[in-house]
């Protein structure tokens, strides 16, 4: 037996001999009380601790949100980080332009802006939010492209004036709102927005929106190319005059001889639709009786039919734009034309086809909330010297916000432009000259500082001239952007791993039909082979005999 192992026995036998007194059991249970405390106390203090470990790390996380924010990259595009500051501004600058050109339509669209984008479908698969963000994404990418491509010609833009310009305007919004200008700046461009932070990104825009300027003034196309251009396609350019008489057909609110047959429930109730859908029968009935009535009005539509002029095949109505732009029709034919869907039946006169050689106006417009601002900026354009070079230095310097567009101008614009009919009146005002400026009032509407330019090309021409151009800038644009591309590393964009998950479903699909084409050929050249086998057997049974 090993010392050890003695030690041990000798010890278990003198603690089995020692008689345990009540002292014994007191010494004892304090220590053991003692114990207790202690670890509790060390418990208490690990948990405490972890508690202020998770404070500090939420306290904490302020700062680090916000410079990841600032500092890291939320996506790549091109040679370029965007960070979540840069991603947001962009992102809600597509939002707020969306809404503002589409305010009258959201509802048609489904879209509730007061509501969370992302919890709303835009087409079943993305949400809305997907959508907006596809879209910003398309825009950094433009941006990015164009900037570089400025950049490597060599283009320079002095953009001060109009960042301070800008920065004033938005100042003053804030200040309509009742907000200080980074609240102001964060509900319309992000939680983290500031003036400063924002500054490299609208810099940048403005940069990337002179290039833009250029780049439409240098692929302005000469007077051959858009007289060629017309003659090339004139359907496109050249515009009608006609009468027409639209007839409603009448469809049944109720049953008529010729409605379905009413089928009954499972219980053998009929059932009760709240709103009466007719039957083919009864909508082909309605029909034909709006096609006698548009068939008896040919006889009088020449002179009794609407008549409507100076339009192009692409404004023109659906149903009797290919009939009215045949090259093969003439003055005085007539035809009855039909639109099923929507259950309309047309008598048409055809009156003339021409190409509108009717001069456009140039005009220059600052718009105004109220009579008193516009008379203002009136006022102030007459003090300064009334001409033309002024105006468009207030167009671009104190009353920029009122421009309508870059200089206040607007170009090609005709007597049938969706424009206010006042507007229009003192534009094509006999006896108008170059030159002229004046207050245009439209009660309830704006007041507007109207600068007449003069006399333009005609419509057509201008139409053209803004095709090809507009067709030559995004043919550009769409080259220089393939040289950019985008990497999600964190997967932040929802919209690409639907597309990633939607291109992996298509690929194993064509994959699995490749499979089943392949096994069905591997099918028929067996059967092939067998056929040919039990042929190639009987041959040499009959030859045997």
């Amino acid at each position: 037996m090993s010392k050890e192992v003695k030690k041990n026995a000798a010890a278990e036998e003198e603690k089995a001999e020692k008689v345990v007194t009540k002292y014994d059991l007191k010494v004892q249970r304090r220590k053991a009380e003692k114990e207790k405390e202690k670890r509790t106390k060390d418990v208490t203090t690990a948990v405490s601790v972890i508690i202020l470990l998770a404070l500090a790390a939420f306290v904490l996380s302020f700062p680090i949100r916000t410079y990841l924010s600032l500092h890291k990259a939320y996506i790549k595009v091109g040679n370029e980080d965007i960070t979540k500051v840069e991603f947001d501004y962009s992102y809600w600058t597509v939002v707020n332009n969306y809404v503002n050109s589409y305010s009258q339509y959201l509802s048609w669209f489904g879209l509730d802006v007061t509501k969370d984008l992302a919890s709303q479908s835009y087409d079943g698969t993305r949400s809305w939010k997907d959508y907006f963000e596809e879209m910003t994404v398309n825009t950094l990418r433009q941006n990015k492209a164009l900037k570089a491509d400025a950049q490597a010609k060599g283009f320079t833009k002095d953009i001060t004036e109009d960042y301070h310009r800008i920065l004033e305007q938005q100042k003053a919004n804030a200040k309509s709102a009742g907000l200080s200008m980074n609240k102001y700046l964060q509900q319309n461009f992000g939680s983290y927005a500031t003036e400063a932070r924002i500054k490299p990104f609208l810099e940048e825009a403005l940069f990337v929106n002179a290039y833009l300027k250029k780049l439409s003034d240098d692929n302005t196309p000469a007077e051959a190319e858009v007289q060629a251009k017309y003659e090339e396609d004139p359907k496109s350019y050249d515009s009608v005059d006609y009468r027409i008489q639209q007839f409603d057909a009448v469809l049944p609110t109720e049953p008529t001889e010729l409605a379905d047959p009413v089928e009954e429930s499972e219980d053998g109730t009929k059932s009760e639709e709240t709103t009466y859908t007719p039957s083919d029968a009864e909508i082909e009935k309605a029909m034909s009786d709006a096609r006698e009535l548009a068939t008896k009005a040919l006889a009088t539509v020449k002179t009794e039919g609407e008549q409507v002029v100076g339009i192009s095949y692409a404004s023109a109505n659906n149903t009797i734009r290919d009939w009215l732009f045949d090259d093969a029709r003439k003055a005085g034919n007539t035809t009855v034309l039909e639109d099923t869907s929507s259950h309309v039946v047309y008598a048409v006169a055809f009156e003339k086809k021409y190409r509108d050689e009717t001069p456009t106006a140039d005009v220059r417009i600052m718009v105004t909330d109220t009579q008193e601002q516009a008379q203002e900026v009136y006022n102030t354009w007459n003090g300064n010297g009334a001409t033309e070079e002024n105006f468009i230095d207030l167009c671009n310097g104190k009353y920029a916000e009122y421009a309508v567009a870059e200089d206040g101008l607007l170009q090609g614009i005709t007597k049938n432009d969706d424009l206010y009919e006042d507007l229009l009146g003192w534009i094509f005002a006999e006896g108008r000259k170059t030159g002229d400026c004046e207050v245009v009032n439209v009660p309830d509407v704006a007041s507007f500082v109207t600068y007449y330019v003069g006399e333009s090309k005609p419509a057509w021409y201008h139409t053209i001239e803004n095709d090809l151009r507009n067709t030559a800038v995004n043919n550009y644009i769409e080259q220089i952007k393939e040289t950019v591309q985008v990497s999600d590393p964190d997967k932040n964009l929802n919209y690409l791993i639907i597309e990633e998950e939607e291109s992996k479903a298509a690929a194993e699909s064509a994959a699995a039909e490749s499979a089943a084409a392949e096994n069905s050929d591997a099918q028929s050249s067996e059967a092939e082979s067998t056929e040919g086998e039990e042929g190639s057997s009987a041959s040499d049974e009959s030859a045997a005999e």
